[in-house]
């Protein structure tokens, strides 16, 4: 058997591929963790603010309508949505690229 000189045998990637792949897997892995947080904060933001509308006696909080606290729930709804969706997708990828073939 002839050796190709290279190192690597057939179905290995080649060392710069596997740290590029290996960086990707950090960057995937730290935005995941990124994401979780802002849904986490994102979720307790939604809370204070449920809760806030309930609770609330100051006259500030009285000049608030409910039309501003429908649309300010909304739009945390909206960005906690994107997140979610965000956050899964590197998910479901990550797990794909783990999965042996």
């Amino acid at each position: 058997m002839e050796d190709s000189g290279n190192g690597s045998s057939y179905g290995s990637p080649a060392p710069s591929e596997l740290e590029t792949l290996q960086k990707q897997h950090v960057e995937k892995t730290v935005k995941i963790k990124e994401l979780k947080k802002q849904i986490e904060a994102l979720k307790l933001r939604v809370e204070k603010s449920k809760m806030t509308t309930t609770t609330e006696k100051t006259p500030a909080a009285k000049k608030r309508t409910a039309e501003e606290r429908r649309e300010a729930f909304k739009n945390l709804s909206e960005k906690y949505n994107s997140l979610s969706k965000e956050y899964n997708a590197l998910l479901s990828e990550r797990s794909r690229e783990h999965k042996p073939t």
